[in-house]
């Protein structure tokens, strides 16, 4: 079997609950043996990472962490790798360039989920620093799928709700607002909802229309490549 190497952390709440996802998905596969993950905590420091994740500015200041963090997976035996964070996935292509094993692309896996789906237009919530770099723009619109983002006041709603999830401060009002988000992209045509942000999953919310969570797609080509005997 295949070695996954998460690069995690961001959030640690978020890299628990995907070790336990593909660990759950297993059994409910009924998969003969549990799969072989190695997991590396990336040590951000907070004032990093509130900039880069939540103010949108000097992200490029992860990179050497998220270079090193590869490094330290592949040497440790992972075969192949993920990066959970989306925001951070402007990056992918140095942490390609840096190591050997492949990472899979959560951008790469969102376009075929959706493509699949035969969406044609898709909201998006995320990241102030994902909505400012348009990081799911270029592989969604090559692929004829419209992106719609929501209005200025309700991202920084969302960058609040973000702020207060990675800091473990759950309450029913964020999915309260972020349901009146999803109502207002539908409204202006999106046909279905991205949720691009792995933290924002750790809310409770329903929406009006179809969810893709970016954290499960990329939970299921794991397992897809873990159980991938080739």
């Amino acid at each position: 079997m295949k070695t996954l190497g998460i690069l995690g952390g961001v959030g640690p709440e978020t890299t628990s609950k995907i070790y336990l996802a593909i660990i759950d998905l297993f059994r409910k596969n009924k998969e003969c043996n549990y799969p072989s993950i190695i997991i590396y905590n990336l040590p951000f420091p907070s004032v990093i990472e509130t900039e880069a994740i939540i103010k949108g500015i000097n992200s490029h200041k992860m990179l050497p962490y998220l270079i090193d963090g590869a490094k330290i997976l592949e040497k440790a035996g992972a075969t192949f790798g993920i990066l959970p964070c989306n925001t951070l996935h402007k990056y992918i292509n140095e942490i390609h360039e840096a190591v050997k094993i492949p990472f899979l692309s959560i951008l790469d896996e969102v376009v075929s989920q959706l493509k699949l789906m035969k969406v044609r237009s898709v909201g998006i919530l995320a990241t102030e620093t994902t909505v400012k770099d348009k990081l799911y723009d270029e592989a969604l619109k090559g692929h004829g799928i419209d992106v719609l983002y929501p209005t200025r006041t309700e991202q920084e709603i969302l960058n609040k709700i973000i702020v207060e999830l990675i800091r473990e401060k759950k309450n029913d009002l964020q999915g309260q607002e972020i349901e009146t988000i999803c109502f207002s992209l539908s409204k202006r045509g999106a046909e279905s909802i991205l949720l691009a942000c792995t933290d924002l999953q750790v809310a409770s919310f329903r929406a009006n229309l179809p969810i893709v969570d970016t954290t499960e797609v990329l939970m299921q080509a794991s397992m897809r490549e873990l159980t991938d005997a080739d």
